[in-house]
């Protein structure tokens, strides 16, 4: 079987860890982001400019060798993250020879992964995110405002406006489409996956519920 990997793109609490989780039901396997592994990220939140370049350097690093250590096993698998979501970290945080070297390290990582077989890209109001954080309550997360996340969505969408014509790129509304309680939406989001990746690849029975 080919590498299948979809990799989940959006802001902060856009729900790409749910969305992942809800592809297990047809097959996938679920690769989450271990934000509190990283060394830096209490710091990164604690003060953002003084420890950005080690923060988004080792996400992308721990991101790329969680994928290449998953896509050895054979099945389909799902990340909470995206290397375009990195990215825009990257291009909203770093400047000059930092982000010279950031992405030196991005295009290594392009080199020797295949691309997405399909990115979920999730949309949502930063008013909206900003909510769902104050209701999960994490206290590194308490310093984040709406501009910071408002700045994050516009970084993502344009990453996502140059992957454009190079990978499959599903747009959906997660403020609107209630993928966490509504089993509708849920069979929907489903279903709209499952299209998508029939354009992409050959889909045989890892698509059948």
């Amino acid at each position: 079987m080919n590498h299948i990997r979809i990799e989940i793109c959006g802001g902060i609490a856009s729900g790409k860890t749910t969305f992942a989780m809800l592809l297990s039901r047809i097959g996938f396997n679920c690769i989450y982001e271990s934000f509190t592994t990283n060394p830096f990220w209490d710091a990164f939140y604690t003060d953002p400019g003084s420890y950005i370049f080690e923060t988004e350097i080792s996400f992308t690093l721990q991101h790329y060798h969680q994928v290449k250590k998953q896509a050895c096993g054979g099945k389909p698998i799902v990340c909470d993250y995206s290397f375009l979501l990195d990215n825009a970290y990257a291009e909203i945080g770093l400047q000059g020879s930092q982000l010279a070297a950031f992405m030196t390290v991005y295009e290594e990582i392009k080199k020797e992964l295949p691309p997405p077989t399909l990115v979920v890209y999730l949309q949502c109001d930063p008013d909206i995110e900003l909510a769902r954080i104050h209701a999960r309550g994490r206290d590194v997360e308490k310093s984040i405002t709406v501009d910071f996340l408002k700045s994050l969505n516009d970084a993502v969408s344009a990453q996502i406006d140059k992957d454009k014509g190079h990978v499959t790129i599903l747009t959906i509304d997660s403020a609107r489409n209630n993928f966490v309680d509504d089993e509708e939406v849920k069979d929907c989001m489903l279903q709209m996956v499952t299209d998508a990746m029939k354009k992409t690849v050959q889909v045989s029975d890892i698509f059948c519920r």
